[in-house]
């Protein structure tokens, strides 16, 4: 089998997408198959570090979606696939039996999250692909019954592919890398102790909830750690972030995928209040990295965390409150989760995910 994946998300520092793009790579490199891979790539002005099995097409630097997706359809003609891989859209020719990979339908549960011509758009293109591939690929079972709530399609095309964690994620080995995590710690201008939130600064990641909790944890308390938040702004931020500015909320922005498992070791906790996931990996990277965590009771969420976290209505801001209260003062508490998380991450694996897809294209 030749399979094309469209890796185009490669080097966007986008967030999700593009950390579930380098996993799933890891996974098919992995398990040495006799399948061939091609990758679709684009110019992002950032050097790409891919699997030497893979062939690479770059396609040049990005250009507006129409023409874009056409040239797509010009590369899969060159390289005559049996199946290709894409997210979220197909282009509008197709010379070869397509997936497509949707990671979470939020853009149909809460188009108030994106601006209007946003969300129209990633409806309409999402239902175009759905409707024009061979197999609809999930990353979580929550995803799938929303394609199935959103969307008319067969049951039978419909794949949960689930997510892994990256072995970079682990516990610190030994006590010789601390000083190495306190350089990377100091070049975002982060000093311990921190509590730690990651996403795009975005409506659906709740963090005006969290800002609001953590004031009043703030008061509530003698001391408290800073908090720090993770990831680029998006729409409609600007507000939470002066007003994230104004309570002393560090925020570093685009954290580089080699440090992230720093940031995750060195904090007291991770806290992840989403209102909607299509997975949530943070969680998961946390838990891998030894590291507590606060997490939403609802979408994906649970399917990823279990019992190896505490979980919160991330409506309910006194909720959010006392989790961090109660984690940052229950020792016991704390290494029980480090232990839960770690034993729950060993569960998720990027081979066990390629396995799934590779299975999904064969059936």
């Amino acid at each position: 089998m030749h399979l094309v994946i469209n890796a185009t998300e490669l080097g966007r520092q986008r967030g999700g997408n593009e950390s579930y793009i380098v996993g799933l790579l890891e996974g098919l490199a992995a398990l040495k198959s006799s399948v061939r891979t091609s990758l679709l790539t684009c110019d992002w002005g950032i050097p790409l570090e891919l699997p030497s099995d893979f062939q690479q097409l770059n396609l040049g630097r990005y250009r507006r979606l129409p023409f874009f997706l056409w040239q797509q359809t010009m590369a899969l003609r060159r390289l005559k696939p049996d199946w290709y891989l894409a997210h979220f859209f197909m282009p509008p020719s197709l010379p070869c039996p397509g997936a497509v990979l949707v990671y979470d339908l939020s853009f149909k549960a809460h188009p108030k999250y994106f601006p209007r011509t946003v969300a129209w758009y990633m409806a309409w293109l999402t239902g175009l692909a759905i409707r024009q591939s061979e197999r609809v690929l999930t990353i979580s079972e929550f995803s799938r019954q929303e394609l199935f709530r959103f969307y008319a399609v067969q049951h039978k095309k419909v794949y949960n592919l689930g997510a892994g964690v990256e072995k970079q994620f682990r516990p610190l080995a030994d006590q010789s890398e601390l000083a190495a995590e306190q350089a990377i710690l100091a070049r975002y201008g982060i000093d311990r102790p921190y509590i730690f939130a990651l996403g795009n600064i975005h409506p659906r990641k709740n963090l005006g909830r969290l800002l609001d909790a953590y004031l009043k944890l703030k008061t509530s308390r003698d001391s408290t750690p800073v908090m720090v938040w993770g990831g680029l702004q998006r729409w409609e931020s600007g507000e939470l972030i002066q007003q994230a500015r104004t309570a002393e909320i560090i925020l570093p922005g685009y954290i580089a995928p080699e440090d992230l498992p720093t940031l995750y070791r060195q904090a007291e906790m991770l806290v992840y209040p989403s209102l909607y996931e299509g997975f949530g990996l943070p969680p998961l990277e946390a838990m891998a990295c030894g590291t507590p965590v606060i997490s939403s009771n609802s979408t994906s969420l649970p399917e990823v965390v279990g019992d190896a976290a505490v979980t919160v209505t991330p409506t309910n801001t006194e909720e959010i409150v006392a989790a961090m209260a109660t984690l940052l003062d229950d020792k016991s508490l704390q290494q029980r989760l480090r232990q839960r998380g770690l034993e729950r991450a060993k569960a998720f694996t990027w081979s066990r995910t390629a396995e799934r897809l590779l299975d999904s294209l064969s059936d």
